[in-house]
């Protein structure tokens, strides 16, 4: 009985190839799959929000929810700008610690909830009102300016409402 030997090894190449490559691909896209449903993106806010008065002897600006999602204030910036000059003391970070009523008073005192409500749960509902002061180291409005307040949602990176006001 004679056996033959085959010195030929090149088709075992190619299946380990193949194999190797679909391994890479099988692992890699494991890897997308997690990064792309392990990562929850924030639901923009909707909200109808509006400029209801300006007070000019006291640079009070009242805002109220006129309809639309209820959102955490802690998660919102509030900027504002005159005249289309955007002031330098904006509400980045609120509530600011250490008030009762939400926003600190040089830079804005904000009252949430309804006059008769006030919860300070720090969730601004539809038919909540809220208001600032513009801060003393700003320019202070005047008759004729245009007022506009920018609320800025954090965790969505979009911007809720920008309205409005001739002062």
């Amino acid at each position: 009985m004679t056996f033959k030997s085959i010195n030929n090894d090149s088709g075992m190449s190619e299946v380990m190839g193949v194999i190797l490559i679909t391994a890479i691909v099988v692992v890699a896209s494991g890897i997308v799959y997690t990064m792309v449903t392990g990562y929850e993106l924030e639901q923009p806010v909707i909200a109808n929000i509006d400029i209801e008065s300006v007070n000019l002897s006291n640079q009070k600006v009242v805002l109220v929810h006129r309809a639309g999602d209820s959102f955490d204030v802690s998660k919102i910036s509030i900027f504002i700008s005159v005249n289309g000059e955007t002031l330098d003391n904006n509400l980045e970070d609120l509530p600011v610690a250490g008030t009762t009523t939400g926003f600190l008073e040089p830079l804005g005192g904000v009252l949430w909830g309804t006059p008769t409500n006030q919860s300070h749960d720090n969730v601004w509902d539809p038919r909540d009102t809220g208001y600032f002061k513009i801060a003393k180291s700003n320019r202070k409005l005047h008759p004729g300016d245009l007022l506009k307040v920018t609320i800025y949602h954090r965790p969505s990176e979009t911007i809720i409402t920008s309205p409005e006001h001739r002062v």
